[in-house]
């Protein structure tokens, strides 16, 4: 895989979150993790697991073979993510 951009954008409308679905499927639960970290998972439930309009997220896009692909991470969750250490590392 080969990182194409990396980049810290606004948002203008409702967003997927990458990274609420890496969360989700590591079946990490209230007490696998920090009550911070909880309060962060609970907040982007509240979102209905999306990224909303005027927030800031990251923007990553990757070749791997010949599909280009974009992800989109919430900031908050994205670092959740990175300390527990589910992001698969390239």
């Amino acid at each position: 895989m080969q990182v194409l951009s990396n980049t810290i954008q606004t948002a203008r409308k409702h967003y997927s979150c990458d990274a609420c679905q890496v969360f989700l499927q590591s079946n990490y639960g209230r007490s696998d993790v920090s009550a911070d970290d909880w309060l962060v998972i609970e907040g982007a439930r509240a979102d209905r697991w999306k990224i909303t309009p005027n927030s800031k997220y990251r923007k990553l896009t990757i070749k791997d073979g010949p599909d280009i692909l974009t992800v989109r991470n919430r900031l908050d969750v994205e670092a959740v993510c990175h300390r527990h250490y589910l992001f698969d590392e390239c």
